[in-house]
């Protein structure tokens, strides 16, 4: 097990959603020791931290920004975590590199057609798809669905560093998706730098991180394309806490 003070982010996750964020912040989780900050958290039990995150991304977008305002920000949001992966840290990699400067950056990746398949069957749907309502149904339930667009939006467009993106264009978001990865690869320092792609599994990671492979512990396949399916038509329908942890296992935390 890694070993820092409690207050030191250890690992930046800068891959997108959808490209196995999910399973990474678990096996950080059993790797680490610690939680792992991820979009989920947000939604389940830190709403408390939207607004602070669109303070963040009106920061970061001033031509004047203030550096201090964004480190305490940032360390405000991550007290007490070890690791961030998914929206909206991801897009924060950089800043968040400058606050933990001993930080490990893990950028997950996947066949770019692949994630956005699984973008527009989940957390992304075009304006004209069903599923686009499941989601909207979800969020108006956690009763954040404004502030929650915002933050996702905003988060988005600062990852790939554009305004006003239209986020139905396919062809659009595939070149982002390049971009920002091709960005990632060029910021971060390569002894800094672990690209996992989907599927690498433990080892790659173990080394990069310099922990033994957990024993009789196959790692972690979480949120596949169903599962959030189901947790957000459950989200909908002011399904318990105990049937969402059927789904989301870290839904149970939400309750400690």
């Amino acid at each position: 097990m890694m070993s820092d003070n409690s207050t030191s982010l250890l690992v930046i996750g800068a891959g997108l959603p959808r490209t196995g964020t999910t399973s990474m912040k678990r096996a950080l989780e059993i790797l680490l020791g610690k939680p792992c900050y991820h979009m989920m958290d947000i939604m389940l039990r830190k709403h408390e931290d939207i607004g602070k995150w669109l303070q963040l991304i009106d920061e970061v977008n001033k031509t004047s920004r203030n550096e201090v305002i964004i480190h305490d920000i940032l360390s405000e949001i991550l007290t007490g975590y070890a690791s961030v992966t998914d929206i909206p840290t991801c897009g924060f990699y950089r800043e968040l590199m400058n606050v933990y400067p001993n930080a490990k950056v893990i950028l997950t990746i996947r066949e770019k057609n692949d994630w956005l398949s699984s973008l527009r069957h989940t957390v992304m749907p075009k304006c004209c798809d069903p599923h686009k309502q499941i989601k909207e149904e979800a969020m108006n339930v956690i009763g954040y669905s404004v502030e929650i667009d915002k933050m996702i939006i905003g988060s988005m467009e600062y990852a790939f560093q554009k305004k006003d993106i239209n986020f139905d264009d396919d062809e659009l978001l595939l070149e982002c998706f390049d971009e920002y990865n091709k960005t990632v690869k060029e910021t971060v320092p390569s002894d800094r730098l672990l690209i996992h792609q989907f599927g690498d599994g433990w080892e790659p990671l173990c080394k990069f991180l310099n922990v033994d492979i957990p024993d009789g512990i196959d790692y972690p396949h979480a949120n596949e394309r169903k599962h959030m399916k189901e947790l957000m038509k459950s989200v909908g329908k002011h399904e318990s806490l105990e049937k969402l942890s059927d789904i989301y296992p870290e839904v149970h935390d939400a309750r400690l």
